[in-house]
């Protein structure tokens, strides 16, 4: 019988979850297992010789069976109110199939108690270490993916339409979170009873679209909208009220200036990863081609 931990990793057709898949199976010192909601989506990880199990938090019967002999596993939860629901029936589920570490991926833990949906990462966070387990708390700051994809982006063309105003954030690439999720479920001793906060870059957005023009050599323009139209537009789209209100929230406060610290950078990366984050510049360079129109 194999010694290797058994890591599970939630969300793993998602940017963070695939990713972090790709950095474990790559590290080859543990088994790695993808969760997926169903057969289908399956199919690309057995492409890539990586083994699944069908774990849906919406279907509790399927817990049980996709946590079987897991020792660490990563939770990540989606865009809706569901989240507070469904990860207390990971963790409870968790707890009795006998897993060991959880690493939870929350949001920003900046020092504002408007921002509802930072503070139910925070619920979640202290239910984890309620129930007992070793943990690590990953705190990520903004996405760049979220400005230019793939999937959801707020690039259009060669116009970033944001709703945040002057505000000036603290930037986070999606592939370096997850090489930071990996490191803390492969030695989960080391990283035990953590919060670790993950942002590197401090950029406006305005800021963000000088440095793609100069990168790319093509001009590229921040647009800023009212807040108001980010809720409008989700609403529209079908997703969560609950959620989007908590994110309108956040934009119309970030617009405003009144969050704490919104641009707070960190000097954590090189001693989890032993490289430096990946800037803005360096974003750019990589996505050049992607990016141009």
């Amino acid at each position: 019988m194999s010694s290797q931990p058994v890591i599970l990793v939630l969300g793993a057709t998602g940017k963070v979850g695939g990713e972090t898949v790709r950095q474990l199976k790559s590290a080859g010192d543990n088994r790695v297992l993808a969760a997926v909601r169903s057969p289908e989506k399956a199919k690309h990880f057995h492409a890539q010789g990586i083994e699944t199990v069908v774990l849906d938090l919406d279907q509790p019967e399927t817990l049980k069976v996709g946590l079987e002999g897991v020792n660490r596993a990563l939770l990540l939860s989606g865009y809706s109110v569901d989240m507070m629901r469904q990860s207390k029936r990971f963790v409870d589920a968790a707890k009795q199939a006998g897993v060991q570490h959880i690493v939870h991926i929350g949001a920003s833990g900046a020092a504002t108690n408007e921002v509802a949906h930072w503070g139910w990462h925070q619920f979640v966070e202290a239910y984890i270490e309620q129930q007992g387990f070793s943990y690590t708390h990953l705190r990520p700051e903004a996405f760049m993916q979220n400005v230019t994809g793939p999937g959801y982006r707020w690039l259009e063309g060669n116009v970033i339409r944001h709703h945040v105003g002057n505000a000036r954030w603290s930037w986070i690439d999606c592939q370096d979170l997850a090489l930071v999720a990996a490191h803390t479920l492969q030695e989960p001793e080391k990283y035990a009873g953590q919060i670790i906060p993950l942002g590197y870059d401090a950029k406006t957005f305005n800021e963000v679209a000088e440095l793609l023009t100069e990168v790319v050599g093509q001009p590229f323009y921040a647009e800023a909208r009212p807040p108001e139209e980010f809720l409008e537009n989700a609403l529209a789209a079908g997703a969560d009220p609950a959620y989007m209100t908590c994110i309108y929230t956040q934009f119309k406060l970030n617009s405003s200036g009144a969050i704490p610290n919104a641009d707070a950078t960190f000097d954590n990366f090189e001693a989890i990863t032993g490289q430096k984050p990946i800037t803005w510049q360096e974003f750019a360079q990589q996505h050049k081609n992607e990016l141009a129109y």
